[in-house]
This record gives C-alpha cells, sequence and structure tokens, in this order.
C-alpha cells in the first residue's frame, strides 16, 4: 500500500510543488491549510508522515506537533518541519518538541523527496530488517518490542531506533555524526550530549535485564560500536 502524506501548509505555490513531487513517487498526499482542517481529516484517516509548516493562520505548527505528539496514535509518526525559519534555535525548537526532520525553505525538489523517502524507509520498515537477533537479544520493528531472554525491555522511540542502529552494524563502529542524521534526521553541529544520554540509559535498561557489561563500546572521540559477546 502506498504512503499516505499529510501536508500542512497555507502557500498555494509551496503545497502544489510538495504535491508534484509527491504524487510523481505515487504517493498519497493529502494537503491542508491549517490546523482544523487536517485534525478534522485525522477523525477519518492516519497517514504515514506529516509535513508541517510552522507559520500558519490558526495554531502553529510546532503547537500542531505538540498535540500530535501528545497522543499516542500519532506519537510515533514521524513529522518533518518544513519552514521560513532559519535560525538555529527555531531549527532546536522543532527537533526538540518532537520533529524528525527539519527543512528549510526555499527548498530544492531533490532535497525534499531524498528526505521524505529517508523518513519513510526508517518509520515503514522493510521484512528483511523487521527482526534482529543477537545472542537472544531480539528487536522487533513492526511489532515496536525487544527482548533479552524472553524478558521484555520498555524502550523510547529514539532509545529504540539507536539500539536497532547499533545492532544492524554489530562490531562496526556508528558515528556520533551518523547516528544523529539517522535518528534525529539532522547535521550534527558542534558539541551535543544528546547520543551520550540515550546511549547511557539503553546501557542501563540492559543491565538490568542481565545483559553483559559493556556490549555497546564507546569509542572516544567517534562514536559507539555494538559488541557481539560469547556466551559463557
Amino acid at each position: 500500500m502506498k504512503p499516505l502524506i499529510f501536508s500542512v501548509e497555507d502557500d498555494f505555490n509551496i503545497q502544489n510543488v510538495i504535491r508534484i513531487a509527491l504524487e510523481n513517487l505515487n504517493y498519497d498526499i493529502r494537503l491542508f491549510k491549517d490546523a482544523v482542517s487536517l485534525f478534522s481529516a485525522l477523525k477519518e484517516l492516519t497517514p504515514d508522515l506529516f509535513l508541517l509548516d510552522v507559520m500558519l493562520p490558526d495554531l502553529d505548527g510546532i503547537g500542531i506537533l505538540k498535540i500530535l505528539k501528545s497522543k499516542p496514535k500519532y506519537h510515533d509518526i514521524p513529522v518533518m518541519i518544513i519552514s521560513a525559519k532559519i535560525s538555529e534555535i527555531d531549527r532546536v525548537i522543532g527537533l526538540d518538541s518532537g520533529a524528525d526532520d527539519y527543512l528549510v525553505k526555499p527548498f530544492g525538489v531533490l532535497e525534499l523527496i531524498s528526505r521524505v523517502k529517508a523518513l519513510l524507509r526508517r518509520y515503514r520498515p522493510t521484512e528483511e530488517n523487521e527482526i534482529i537477533s543477537i545472542n537472544e537479544l531480539v528487536i522487533n520493528s513492526k511489532k515496536f518490542t525487544c527482548h533479552y531472554k524472553e524478558t521484555p525491555i520498555v524502550f523510547s522511540k529514539k532509545q529504540f531506533e539507536l539500539l536497532k542502529l547499533l545492532m544492524k552494524n554489530n562490531q562496526s563502529i556508528v558515528s556520533r555524526h551518523d547516528i544523529l542524521n539517522i535518528i534525529w534526521g539532522y547535521e550534527y553541529v558542534g558539541e551535543t550530549r544528546t547520543v551520550d544520554v540515550h546511549i547511557k540509559e539503553i546501557r542501563r535498561k540492559l543491565k538490568l535485564v542481565g545483559t553483559p557489561d559493556r556490549i555497546i563500546e564507546t569509542i572516544r572521540g567517534i562514536g559507539y560500536r555494538f559488541v557481539l559477546w560469547k556466551e559463557k
């Protein structure tokens, strides 16, 4: 079934560009000019991706984003902010509010397409990568579950995606830069503790269920590596 995308944008010309670009990919795209029309449509349909402008005639895009992330039904659906607000603080506010990506206007059609495809790949896993199992640590992308020796482990969305990324690249180093781009969907700029905090919490939860110590190694100055350990 082709992806369903909801786009909220009050500029007709930009909406038209988005519509044509995504329809050419054979995506089902629905266009809305404000929050009222969006929430009305959500009573009947649930999309695979939201595209949100920030400056709208009623509730702004950040306000819509916060409402969506507060509801379990929409919490895990990816959101891309598409905004003319270009300052670093505007990007940070959008991402910290729960957006998965932030695209600045004016944008190129190819960049829009690339980012939309990346978000859909990340949140609509294929059969090949639904389940990853390494020495009784099993992660299931479709069911959003993780178990170690049949004991369930509850992760937040970002923690889950980060652990899955490291397990998919078992024994290979994944850089902090790549982690931020893949999991948070934006370019790494300057120093940040975001990744470190998430890794620390993942390690804590794994240790609670009895996994061996340090199965996630810190590669100082570079990133992290998931290590396939040997059972005793």
